[in-house]
């Protein structure tokens, strides 16, 4: 037996397991020793996993998409490339505070609104009742209008004061939305006011003012909301979106799923064990963990994953959840619930101690264990949960068998990000999986996670996500020009003439795909670093791309398409290509669910290509008929290679050899790439004009500056404001009172006036020259030869045309514009 880091009391054991099976020597970072340890499952090959799956009571976010994307990229290496037998188990929380607490909010808003035709009278007032009880609650103030509220608002500074927030981010969410209701209720009165009174408007109100009214409701009425169906829906419903939002992600569904509803005697089962093991006590039908009890004693050791944090009563309530009752007698604060007596308005099961329901941390302990026993390989989940969540976890089941180490490996993904700050849904400083997949693919959000060490913290936002877009367009080009290559091989393929074809680059590169396999070997063995991994392949895509420089006559496809199978190999590995999707290179062409064995339909295949090739030979046709305008068929050619074939995700790539080169895309990501183009051609060109625009103001305004003459530049309007006598060259000698100028004053006034002697003798260089270029562009007859003799004069010409008396006659004037230092 080996142990590590049990030299100190405020260091959890740890034993690293045992086993004569052949392991692969693969390391992970174990949050219990912080460090990275060998991985030794118990039982030889195969893998006991529990992962803490969501509370489901509203919408995915991306800190799911976080934890769980990130665990299954582990899960791919682990089970795809190590080969290892997985058993994952995952849970879901439908029992909950939050669930509890959303459920009976949203019945209670839905009842209140449903009844009501439209808006009225009594639902305004209704809405401010619930705004000055929330803003006194929440807040802290006491107000009784709107105009209190706007001064309220006003000496917090909108609600950003440091003064007001004392370091509580959430005072802001809630300042937000109480000023949120207040505009709802400003707009309520004006559409009374103006008649509209219908449920549109109700509902407008409503839904503004939500967050608002339904802690009204709630305190009055939460009790009377008994029945399991209305918990039970909700959970239900957001379950079901959960996995729509995992499959979306191309996330692997568990091996077993297990929900907290469906394990309640078991729970009631484990808790009494705690109980008759003298780890836990009841007080008012409630059940507490007692953690003086545990830890030292029988070789327990309590909060093995923050030591640190063992006593801080703030982040033990933290994970108690809202409704929780504190016993006055419960025996020390940081002692947590395992069983809950329930208040009116929350469901409840019958127990020994009371009707009541399990405590949050319990529910783990339980399926966990009675799906995968007593010692488990692997559990993981989020940073933030590490305590109280899963120290708790761990002490509850080392309570009930009576062992030390209940968890092998606890494995936490670090916390996620987004545009800089920390992700906290309680704050709404979230996005939904649904809106980050509306702007990212789901392959540009896992190479997000790819290229980010998986227990640190990752970031979120327009930078990192245009760091994964590009990685992305990286591998796609690669893919995209090795199977363009490889058809146009086989296509044109001859028997051997005797010639060597595998020669010294061919070597060359063979040995740097060789040497990238044992270097994401090793990066994937040293505890999954997958940004070691990705850095490696982008490397071998890199140098086979300066290999294929080197032309189609002077390359071995065989060569590149061992690269490419290999890349597309871990792509697969890190589940960037879709589960179900061949071995072809690449992303495939298949998306996952699709049935390979459908039958094929040609003809909705083959029709727009044909569609396009048939408009292609018509307007080919017209252009012969015509007289074969050389330019309107590299016209036509062009559009069809840059806009009609990439709608159909078809590229022609142009060679130096004359010979295109076929290739197939992604047609939408083609669309967006030239949408991006376009947009940033028009904001180009936008600039461009704005750049041209302003150099024609400031040339000008220097042209106008330029008439002035020196003598006269200090008496105009403006200056005799300034100055009310001038020597005779015109420079100012006394101010605007009779007082002398200093002698640096005046200095300074006869260096401008000689700057605008120089600019004015241009600017009268500029009409004399001017006049003469005119006349002798006008002895030239022939409007071809105007041009020569005007760019030897150095100016620019506009023709204009002018009507010489005779009717339909005209005959074109050239109108002369220079461009002398004046005017640029």
């Amino acid at each position: 037996m080996m142990s590590a880091n049990n030299d100190s009391k405020s260091i959890p054991p740890w034993t690293l397991p045992e086993s004569t099976h052949p392991q692969t020597g693969l390391t992970v970072y174990n949050s219990i020793t912080k460090s990275k340890v060998p991985f030794i499952p118990k039982d030889g090959n195969k893998v006991s996993w529990y992962g803490c799956g969501p509370t489901v009571y509203n919408a995915s976010h991306m800190g799911h998409a976080c934890n769980y994307v990130t665990f299954d990229i582990i899960r791919r290496i682990m089970e795809d490339y190590l080969n290892y037998d997985l058993n994952v188990v995952m849970n879901i929380t439908d029992i909950d505070d939050k669930i509890i607490l959303r459920a009976r909010q949203k019945h209670l808003l839905q009842k209140y609104q449903d009844p009501k035709d439209g808006l009225s009278e009594q639902v305004i007032q209704d809405v401010g009742l619930a705004f000055y009880e929330f803003v006194k609650g929440k807040l802290g103030a006491d107000i009784n209008s709107i105009d209190d509220w706007s001064t309220f608002a006003a000496s917090t500074g909108g609600g950003k004061d440091l003064s007001f927030t004392k370091g509580k981010p959430e005072m802001t969410m809630y300042f937000s939305a109480a000023q949120a209701t207040v505009n709802a209720l400003k707009t309520a009165r004006e559409n009374m006011a103006a008649g509209k009174a219908s449920k549109t408007e109700l509902d407008s109100l409503l839904s503004a003012s939500e967050d608002v009214v339904v802690l009204w409701l709630d305190r009055q009425f939460g009790s009377t909301v008994t029945e399991h169906r209305i918990f039970r829906d909700l959970a239900v419903f957001w379950e079901n979106d959960y996995f729509e939002d995992m499959d979306a992600l191309n996330v692997r569904r568990p091996h077993v799923l297990t929900r907290v509803s469906e394990y309640i005697p078991e729970i009631i089962r484990f808790v009494q064990r705690i109980i008759d093991n003298g780890y836990a006590y009841e007080s008012e039908g409630s059940i507490f963990f007692d953690v003086a009890a545990f830890d030292g004693n029988n070789g327990h050791f309590y909060a093995k994953l923050e030591p640190t944090a063992k006593g801080n009563e703030g982040r033990q309530k933290g994970g108690e959840g809202s409704l929780s009752v504190h016993s006055s007698t419960k025996r020390n604060d940081t002692d947590f619930a395992l069983w809950k007596a329930s208040k009116p308005g929350e469901p409840a099961w019958v127990s020994p101690w009371s009707s009541g329901r399990p405590g949050w941390h319990i529910e783990c302990s339980v399926m966990a264990s009675e799906v995968l026993g007593p010692h488990i390989d692997m559990h993981t989940g989020g940073i933030d949960l590490a305590f109280p969540h899963h120290d708790n976890e761990m002490a509850q089941s080392e309570a009930c068998f009576e062992n030390h180490q209940w968890i092998n490996y606890f494995l936490h993904t670090g916390h996620l990000h987004i545009e800089g700050s920390k992700m906290s849904k309680s704050l709404k400083n979230f996005i939904p999986i649904k809106d980050a997949l509306k702007k990212h693919t789901a392959r540009q959000i896992r190479i997000l996670f790819l290229l980010s060490q998986w227990s640190s913290n990752l970031y979120y936002d327009g930078s990192s996500m245009e760091g994964a877009i590009a990685v992305e367009r990286t591998f796609s080009n690669f893919f995209t020009n090795t199977n363009a290559l490889l058809r146009d091989f086989r296509l044109r393929q001859q028997e051997s003439d005797g010639t060597r074809q595998f020669q010294e680059p061919e070597l060359e590169l063979l040995d740097v795909l060789n040497d990238t396999k044992g270097r994401v070997h090793a990066a994937l063995l040293d505890s999954f670093d997958t940004p070691a991994a990705m850095r490696a392949l982008q490397e071998i895509i890199a140098r086979t791309n300066i290999y294929l420089q080197r032309g189609r006559a002077s390359i071995d496809p065989q060569i590149v398409e061992a690269v490419a199978l290999y890349v597309t190999k871990i792509a697969r590995v890190f589940g960037l290509v879709n589960d179900g999707v061949g071995s072809s290179i690449g992303w495939g062409a298949r998306s996952a669910g699709v049935d390979s064995s459908a039958p094929v339909d040609r003809e909705s295949i083959l029709l727009p290509v044909a569609t396009v090739l048939s408009n292609f030979r018509d307007a080919v046709r017209d252009i012969a008929l015509a007289g074969g305008d050389k330019k309107a068929l590299l016209s036509l050619c062009d559009k069809v290679r840059d806009t009609d074939l990439p709608d159909l995700g078809i590229i022609i790539d142009d060679h130096g050899d004359g010979r295109a080169l076929v290739k197939f895309a992604d047609p939408e990501q083609l669309q967006r790439e030239r949408e991006q183009r376009e947009a940033e051609e028009e904001a180009g060109r936008q600039k461009k004009e704005a750049q041209a625009r302003d150099n024609e103001a400031k040339r000008q305004l220097r042209l106008q500056k330029a008439k002035v003459s020196p003598s006269d530049m200090f008496r105009t309007l403006e200056m005799l404001t300034l100055y009310s006598a001038w020597d005779e060259t015109g420079v100012p000698t006394k101010d605007k009172d009779g007082e002398d100028l200093t002698k640096s004053k005046v200095k300074k006034l006869v260096k401008e006036q000689a700057a605008q002697e120089k600019l004015h003798n241009e600017y009268l260089n500029y009409l004399q020259y001017s006049s003469i270029a005119a006349r002798a562009l006008r002895r030239v007859v022939k409007p071809e030869l105007r041009s020569e003799v005007a760019k030897r004069e150095g100016v620019s010409i506009k023709f204009a045309k002018w009507d010489n008396g005779k009717a339909g006659v005209s005959n074109p004037v050239p109108v002369i514009e220079t461009r002398t230092k004046v005017e640029n």
